[in-house]
């Protein structure tokens, strides 16, 4: 369908060839993420500044008495690791949109979730040169933040009786516990939101940390900038008027004779959103891939697929 076409809302849109090929590099990044992990099992390559920090943090750590699942340098990988998989998921669902031509209202909501998941396992890893202590502790916050809305929603839905609350609730205690003998905090301190001089950004905040991360490597938009994007995909994902009033067209109908919506599929706007979550998730894994010190050949083929899709995308 050309950019800028009325599609009456009841009709079934076919598909533009601009969104069957965004759609398949939506499908190649995934796959990209998802051949990495088969290959290399978020195991440090020699001499990488993961394998670095693994020796300063042993898995299991010897710190904890009782640990629970993952420890050490294995929770920060594991945390990265789910943060990554959740953006390749919400990637593969814009494949599906896109491939469909279903995407007048659900690809921002997605777009925005393929952010926040990037943003956060960036904000794991930090910057080159954080103390691998600091690392651990953020990997933690998230952890913490995790257990808390666990046990939240599962009391919210279930009542304090209920056994999901009982496990969430546990597992919260555990995990405070640990974090208080692992790094000397008392409770009063961990109820503060923050561990070893880190504090767990809110959304928006870790959205723009990430975009100022990128522009110190070059990027060309700065956190203003990227709060405005943000804001703008938190509009496409609650109530807001305006977006969706922008996608309608009336057309006065003289058989009916009265004015008609008809819904208008703007092919470039889906193009931007697009760009947006390849951007976001091409820097994150070009990042994971340069600290756990992966061969970057499949960097390079993604690469690849970049530049001849979007031509100066990259740059």
């Amino acid at each position: 369908m050309p950019t800028d076409t009325p599609n009456p809302p009841h009709a079934q849109p076919q598909v533009s060839p601009r969104l069957l090929e965004l759609a398949d590099v939506f499908a190649f990044c995934r796959s990209a993420f998802l051949e990495s992990a088969d290959r290399y099992h978020w195991t440090p390559a020699e001499s990488s500044p993961a394998e670095q920090d693994a020796t300063v943090l042993p898995s299991p750590d010897p710190a904890i008495v009782d640990p629970q699942g993952e420890t050490g340098f294995r929770l920060v990988a594991e945390v990265v690791q789910t943060y990554m998989l959740a953006a390749s998921g919400h990637l593969g669902g814009l494949e599906s949109m896109y491939a469909t031509g279903e995407v007048h209202f659900s690809p921002g909501l997605l777009v925005r979730a393929v952010m926040e998941n990037c943003a956060h396992a960036l904000w794991v890893l930090g910057e080159d040169g954080d103390d691998p202590e600091e690392r651990l502790a953020r990997a933690y916050l998230e952890e913490l933040k995790s257990a808390e809305e666990a046990q939240g929603t599962a009391k919210l839905m279930g009542g304090s009786n209920s056994s999901q609350y009982q496990n969430a609730r546990a597992r919260h205690r555990l995990l405070r516990r640990q974090l208080q003998g692992r790094f000397a905090v008392s409770p009063d301190e961990l109820g503060t939101g923050q561990l070893r001089g880190q504090t767990l950004p809110g959304l928006t905040d870790s959205v723009r940390w990430m975009y100022d991360l990128a522009a110190a490597a070059g990027g060309t938009i700065d956190s203003r900038g990227a709060e405005g994007i943000y804001g703008f995909l938190s509009n496409l994902t609650h109530p807001t008027l305006y977006p969706i009033k922008q996608m309608r067209v009336w057309i006065h109908d003289e058989t009916a004779g009265h004015a008609v919506a008809h819904l208008r599929l703007d092919v470039a706007f889906s193009e931007n959103l697009a760009r947006v979550a390849l951007a976001a998730f091409y820097n994150t894994l070009t990042y994971v891939t340069s600290y756990f010190g992966w061969p970057i050949d499949l960097i390079d083929g993604l690469t690849a697929r970049l530049d001849e899709a979007i031509p100066g995308f990259l740059i």
